[in-house]
């Protein structure tokens, strides 16, 4: 079953970024990396996905329905932090969820307890926001994600400048909800090895296009580590740019 399906999207702006006809699907239960040196599309992408700006030309389906078309009913279960996860250090854990609720009028009170909860933070739910790590912030910001109980969260660079004990909490807590409670995760990342401890699938991103698409237990080999073989990937495609780049240049 596709959760998420994403057909021939483009989308460019007028410095001639973006994407560019990106097609991928993801099947529940699936962890979903996509990576990607930073400007190589990934947050435009996911962007797109959640509704925040419209393509130029393909269409995104999520559980059957048209993000563009039928907004509310696509985005009806699904969770996402973008760019960045923020929350009010003067507040509790607690009363920051309090607060993202609101946007959820038919949520039960009982939800924001579940919530920190499958994240580890029950226990510090009344301290403030102020004294915590960067990684008990981040999972407080998956917490928030989590709220409307969704079956799909899409996570934008979720161990982005956390330490390794931060970064460690964040991949272990992912696994466990989609392990457990059959959440699927598109995650961008451009630290390779870090999403090669969770994700099952990868999809590659270069200059906007996603150049390689498949399993990560199918790269992986003795000899090549899932970076080494994503960077080699990417510098093959680079110099294939340069050499049509010269035959372009000699032609004219």
């Amino acid at each position: 079953m596709s959760i998420l399906e994403v057909k021939e999207v483009t989308k460019l702006y007028k410095n001639g970024r973006g994407v560019r006809n990106v097609s991928f699907d993801i099947s529940k239960g699936d962890i979903f990396g996509l990576i990607g040196p930073n400007g190589a599309g990934k947050t435009t992408l996911l962007k797109l996905i959640m509704g925040l700006i419209r393509p130029d030309q393909g269409s995104i389906r999520i559980f059957g329905h048209c993000v563009s078309e039928r907004f509310e009913q696509a985005m009806e279960i699904v969770g996402c932090i973008i760019e960045t996860a923020d929350a009010y250090d003067y507040m509790s854990a607690y009363d920051n969820l309090k607060l993202s609720a609101r946007f959820y009028p038919d949520l039960p009170k009982t939800r924001i307890d579940q919530s920190l909860e499958q994240v580890g933070l029950a226990p510090y739910k009344r301290e403030r926001v102020g004294g915590f790590s960067l990684g008990m912030k981040q999972r407080l910001a998956l917490a928030s994600a989590l709220l409307s109980n969704p079956q799909l969260v899409i996570l934008d660079e979720p161990t982005n400048g956390l330490d390794m004990e931060g970064m460690v909490d964040v991949r272990n807590t992912i696994q466990q909800l989609a392990l457990e409670q059959g959440i699927t995760f598109l995650i961008s990342s451009h630290l390779i090895h870090d999403l090669s401890m969770i994700a099952n699938r990868i999809g590659i991103m270069h200059n906007g296009s996603l150049i390689r698409l498949g399993k990560v237990n199918e790269w992986l080999t003795e000899e090549m580590t899932l970076e080494q073989y994503v960077i080699s990937q990417i510098q093959a495609l680079k110099e294939e740019e340069d050499y049509g780049s010269f035959i372009r240049q000699y032609a004219e």
